[in-house]
């Protein structure tokens, strides 16, 4: 059996990465259910089921993959998780981002709750682990944890009237704001792949991240035209 979706996540995840995105159909239409998208996280037999870099790496946001011999893995909360042959994955077109906009998720909260975590308790009752959102406003702060090697890059966004503030784990956004941290000013507007990550010890939470960040669209360069 042949799988279809939209790669809307390649990002950071235990030592390789996690890949996941919305299921197509043949023609390359989202698949919904109830009118929300349906969501796929391929995954290995590994220990938090991360993807060696070597299978994910080639692959981009927006690319369109096939995936083979697909069967449901659902862990919990993440039930999206699916096992594939792990030698059947190819990129078979680009999806258009503007079609994106439709496939936006309009929720009161982001994973149930206003904060950057979750309890086990919370988590408990979360059944999905991926959403893709349109926030109002964003910025990407430095924290410096005492706990921790180097400084973490996080964005801050506004969405449904509510501030977040999740770790980035998208290797290609971090790699191009490393090489230029200016390199936000201009962005006009973007979406957010987001995602919960496994238990986090030693706090034993869960916490939200953001698995991609799709860039839609560039600031006019006023200054040039004046």
């Amino acid at each position: 059996m042949t799988t279809r979706f939209v790669c809307l996540g390649n990002s950071f995840k235990e030592g390789g990465r996690c890949l996941a995105g919305i299921l197509l159909d043949v023609n390359n239409n989202p698949i919904l259910e109830f009118g929300k998208p349906q969501w796929i996280r391929p995954t290995c037999n590994t220990a938090h089921g991360e993807l060696p870099n070597c299978i994910a790496h080639p692959f981009q946001l927006l690319d369109i993959l096939e995936i083979n011999n697909t069967s449901p893995a659902p862990n919990h909360y993440q039930s999206e998780n699916v096992h594939f042959d792990e030698m059947g994955i190819q990129k078979v077109g680009t999806f258009e981002k503007r079609r994106l906009n439709s496939l936006c998720e309009d929720r009161r909260y982001i994973f149930k709750t206003r904060y950057p975590s979750l309890s086990e308790e919370v988590i408990q009752e979360l059944s999905y682990s991926l959403m893709l959102i349109k926030p109002t406003q964003f910025d990407v702060i430095e924290k410096v944890y005492e706990d921790r090697v180097g400084s973490q890059l996080r964005m801050v966004f506004s969405y449904n009237n509510f501030t977040y503030d999740f770790s980035i784990t998208d290797p290609v956004f971090l790699r191009n704001y490393h090489s230029n941290p200016e390199y936000l000013d201009d962005i006009q507007e973007v979406l957010l792949s987001l995602s919960v990550s496994v238990k986090f010890p030693p706090t034993d939470r869960y916490y939200k991240l953001v698995a991609g960040v799709i860039i839609m669209e560039m600031k006019a360069m006023d200054v040039l035209m004046n």
